[in-house]
């Protein structure tokens, strides 16, 4: 399945890969604070229009848990422990992914050419429509920034920006959810 060019909230589920303490440290400071903070937006709005969030973490014993300011996000979600790459070979990941019936995933987090690139991969392969969010997925490195988002669009997944999601999932100004939300984009 192709991913569409509407994003609807019924269809849609967020996952949140590995920002994590010793990930987030290695990455530039002003690149990592601007995904930290669209990764916020982006859960602050699964959250008003009840699209389910699946957070993981790789390996936490070495590469630390969930960093605190998106912990306070996500209270009442449990991260995903995980060893490989690409978050589909977890089964936890698989079966919670599944039993949500969403058949569109958005993807944030680090690293955008390692456990996005390899996550989004295999989630196109399952026949999922994949929306990687470009402002809020990085790497370590720019090429392999840009490298991972090529190939990713190449495969068939949508690059998009963090406000691009928003304003598909509000769809219309004037709504109460509008006021609440558009807050946060500015």
């Amino acid at each position: 399945m192709k991913p569409s060019f509407q994003i609807e909230k019924k269809n849609t589920i967020l996952v949140m890969i590995d920002l994590q303490g010793a990930l987030v440290k290695a990455m530039a400071s002003e690149i990592v604070n601007r995904v930290i903070r669209n990764s916020q937006i982006l859960i602050a709005f699964a959250r008003e229009m009840g699209i389910p969030i699946l957070v993981t973490e790789q390996y936490p014993k070495g590469l630390g848990e969930t960093i605190p300011e998106m912990k306070k996000e996500l209270e009442g979600i449990a991260p995903i422990e995980k060893m490989s790459f690409s978050c589909c070979q977890m089964d936890s990941f698989k079966g919670q992914l599944e039993n949500s019936g969403r058949k569109e995933v958005i993807l944030c987090g680090i690293e955008a050419h390692v456990c996005v690139l390899q996550t989004a991969a295999e989630l196109l392969q399952q026949g999922y429509g994949v929306h990687v969010v470009a402002d809020a997925v990085c790497s370590r490195r720019k090429l392999d920034w840009e490298t991972g988002l090529r190939w990713m669009e190449k495969k068939g997944a949508m690059i998009l920006t963090t406000e691009i999601i928003a304003f598909q999932l509000l769809k219309e100004a004037g709504t109460d959810e509008f006021k609440r939300l558009s807050k946060l984009l500015r």
